[in-house]
C-alpha cells in the first residue's frame, strides 16, 4: 500500500481538490470542465452527504457542482449557493455588503491541511462554525 501525502496551504485547499481530488488524484487538464475531467478520469461526480445538508438547502445524493466547491473551500469560506443568495439580496435592496454576508458561513478562516490519500476514498469533512462535522464531500478515487 502506498501513501500519497499533500501538504494544502492556506486559502489554497479548493484549488487542489478542484485540481487533483475531484479527478482521483490526477491532474485536471486546464480549462476542462469539472464534470467532463471526471468522466475522462472514470471518476463519478461528487455528491453532497451528511446530517447538515437542509442547513443549507442542498439534498444527500445531490451532485455537487464547480462552484459550490469554490464558494465553500475558496478564500472566503461561503455558502455553496452563496452567489444566489447575494443576488436575491441585492434584487430585495440590500447593500453590496450585507449581500456578501448573507452568502458568509460564519467568519473567515485560514485553514493549512494535509491530505492522507491511501487507496479507494478520502472524506473531506466541513469543520468551521455552526456546520461542524455536519457535511461531507466524498470524493472516490
Amino acid at each position: 500500500m502506498t501513501v500519497d501525502i499533500k501538504v494544502i496551504r492556506a486559502g489554497q485547499m479548493y484549488r487542489y481538490y478542484l485540481r487533483e481530488m475531484v479527478v482521483g488524484d490526477g491532474r485536471r487538464p486546464a480549462r476542462t470542465p469539472l464534470c467532463e475531467a471526471q468522466e475522462q478520469a472514470g471518476v463519478p461526480v461528487g455528491r453532497w452527504m451528511g446530517r447538515g445538508l437542509a442547513m443549507l438547502g442542498l439534498a444527500p445524493g445531490q451532485e455537487v457542482t464547480e462552484a459550490q466547491l469554490r464558494n465553500l473551500f475558496g478564500e472566503r469560506g461561503r455558502h455553496p449557493y452563496a452567489d444566489r443568495i447575494e443576488a436575491d439580496r441585492l434584487a430585495k435592496g440590500e447593500s453590496a455588503k450585507k449581500a456578501v454576508r448573507a452568502g458568509a458561513l460564519g467568519r473567515r478562516v485560514t485553514v493549512t491541511g494535509v491530505d492522507f490519500f491511501f487507496s479507494t476514498a478520502t472524506v473531506l469533512v466541513l469543520s468551521t462554525g455552526q456546520f461542524r462535522g455536519c457535511v461531507r464531500v466524498v470524493c472516490s478515487g
